[in-house]
């Protein structure tokens, strides 16, 4: 009996084997798809100071301390875990093929969030699998890829994608700590990792402190020894924190306070400074497939209905907490779901549990046909929006992306749409031409003239003097100029919500919903009078009140659970 189990759990393994070799090469074939998105050319100039640092220090041992803040400086509101990690992926593609094609290194540096997103489907995959069932872990591994927001970001050299990585694999390692079944410094050092990587990875440290006092508070000491572990690992990865750590250290856990009057959320056609409770929730379902969702929902209330398990416990602390602060209105929560990123992963399991479940119930349907009609009703939806545009995915329940603009969600955020455009001035801006751009994407144009997409006579720039010490800008509209205009509604002025009802030069639409455009300077320079911007809705302190009683709500329920189980 014990080695037909044994058997049976070798064939799996092999075939889960063949799986992540077969998302690998997917991951390969589709990392340079997608265009450059804010944030990727400030963090991959950062990935080089920093390694740069440790050449520098090797070189000049006694200038260690004081070269810190010279090397470390750049972008040190965002801790360096993956910065240093993806900066080794570039590193190994410049070692492999030089340093001439930016564009390759670009696409290295953006495969180590995908090796990330591999070791969350290969932990998620365990840990599902003993937990819950083999069925249950095949439906969680599909559903990882299956949800195009979290396989989008994982093929993006950003934090976003590599802190949902991390959250869940950070959580599964606290979970085997607690029940003893993990070393302390292994799941410690996970969670060390993850607060290094991003702050949004926070909730899974009250989740396992009520999880401790619903279910095991013998695992106290455990866990304590994690957090021990998490924070000498974060502090000894970071050295911009060791020359003056108590400010610093303050800085990282507040710079972001206010944002949400800031960094508007753009949801039901209106402006939010915070998002409202609903949001992330309502977000679970329409930025996934319709069968994942229902599959997500049926696991949910699977978990539910066995929330005595230590198991389904957890994944429900931590995906309810998660939702929880991303709808409690408190926080910035800007750029669709970048700031809850790491609910999917936690969605994918449920998703997975909910497939479980209903293969338990059609045993006249093989599970091998129910996962291929699961992958197949997912499918097309994912392939007409196209693997280059997940970011701008909308599932079934909203009609895709037309369904979703009516509706009045935003439709796209991360500039990665921009390569549209860029081609199309490649092939009609006059030599010389000047392209104007948004607040906070030079760096992306700038980045497609370096690795020779866009046309090098071309001058990218601002209207505006922002950041004059560092980037190009007119305080004039010059004759012959071009604006590349990103319709993302969340950063909306009414001077751009005029020029949006002109006629643009060019639109690059997805089923007639434009993803970029590019109006003439003429065009641009008109509407430069108007002035204000679209008046916010406050959440209110009621929202923060529901949201948070929801979050009791839970804990309320899992410790009926826990007190009935006893």
């Amino acid at each position: 009996m014990s080695g037909g189990k044994a058997g049976t759990r070798g064939g799996t393994n092999i075939f889960f084997a063949a799986y992540l070799v077969l998302l690998s090469v997917v991951g390969i074939l589709t990392v340079g798809r997608m265009g450059i998105t804010w944030d990727e050319p400030n963090y991959f100039t950062s990935s080089y100071s920093y390694l740069s640092w440790f050449v520098h220090v090797a070189q000049n041992p006694a200038d260690w301390w004081a070269s810190i803040d010279r090397y470390w400086e750049q972008s040190h509101e965002a801790p360096p875990f993956f910065k240093l990690w993806a900066g080794l992926f570039a590193a190994a593609g410049a070692l492999l093929f030089g340093t001439d094609d930016l564009g390759l290194l670009g696409n290295f540096y953006r495969m180590g969030s995908y090796a990330l997103f591999l070791l969350a489907v290969w932990g998620s995959f365990r840990f599902v699998r003993r937990e819950f069932g083999e069925v249950a872990a095949w439906g969680t591994a599909l559903s990882m890829p299956l949800i195009p927001a979290l396989f989008g970001f994982a093929r993006l050299g950003q934090l976003d994608g590599a802190a949902a990585a991390m959250y869940l694999l950070a959580a599964i390692g606290l979970f085997r700590a607690m029940e003893g079944r993990w070393s302390v410094p292994l799941a410690g050092g996970l969670l060390g990792l993850a607060f290094a990587t991003k702050l949004t990875v926070f909730p899974v440290v009250p989740a396992s402190l009520l999880w401790v006092a619903l279910y095991w508070r013998g695992a106290a000491l455990r866990l304590a020894g994690c957090f021990a572990v998490g924070a000498g690992v974060f502090f000894a990865l970071w050295p911009w924190l060791w020359r003056d750590p108590f400010a610093r250290t303050w800085e990282f856990l507040t710079w972001a306070g206010g944002l949400q009057n800031e960094r508007l959320t753009y949801y039901l056609g209106g402006w939010w400074a915070g998002a409202p409770w609903h949001y992330p929730l309502v977000c679970l379902v329409v930025l996934a497939p319709l069968v994942v969702a229902l599959s997500g929902v049926v696991g949910a209330v699977v978990l539910l209905r066995n929330a005595s398990s230590p198991a389904a416990g957890w994944i429900l602390l931590n995906l309810g907490l998660v939702l929880a602060v991303a709808g409690s209105g408190l926080v910035p929560v800007y750029g669709g779901p970048r700031q809850f990123l790491a609910a999917f992963p936690l969605w994918a399991v449920c998703a997975g549990v909910g497939l479980g479940w209903l293969a338990g119930r059609l045993r006249s349907f093989g599970v091998a046909a129910l996962l291929a009609a699961y992958v197949t009703l997912a499918l097309p939806g994912i392939l007409w929006t196209g693997v280059q545009n997940s970011l701008e995915y909308y599932g079934e329940a909203v009609g895709l992306i037309p369904g979703a603009r009516a509706l009045g969600f935003e439709t796209t955020y991360m500039a990665d749409t921009y390569r549209c455009a860029v081609r199309w001035l490649n092939r009609n801006a006059p030599e010389g031409a000047t392209v104007y751009v948004q607040a906070g994407t030079y760096p992306v144009a700038e980045s497609y003239r370096r690795a020779g997409e866009l046309r090098r006579d071309l001058r990218p720039a601002y209207l505006a003097p922002i950041a004059v010490e560092r980037y190009v800008y007119d305080r004039r509209v010059r004759e012959g100029s071009y604006f590349i205009f990103l319709p993302r509604q969340s950063i909306y002025t009414n001077q751009m919500l005029a020029l949006q009802r002109k006629e643009p030069l060019y639109a690059c639409e997805k089923g007639g919903v434009p993803l970029v455009m590019v109006y003439s300077g003429e065009d641009v320079r008109e509407t430069l009078g108007v002035r204000g911007s679209p008046r916010p809705r406050d959440p209110g302190p009621a929202n923060a009140l529901v949201a948070g009683g929801g979050a009791l709500a839970l804990i309320a329920f899992l410790a009926g659970a826990t007190r009935r189980r006893r």
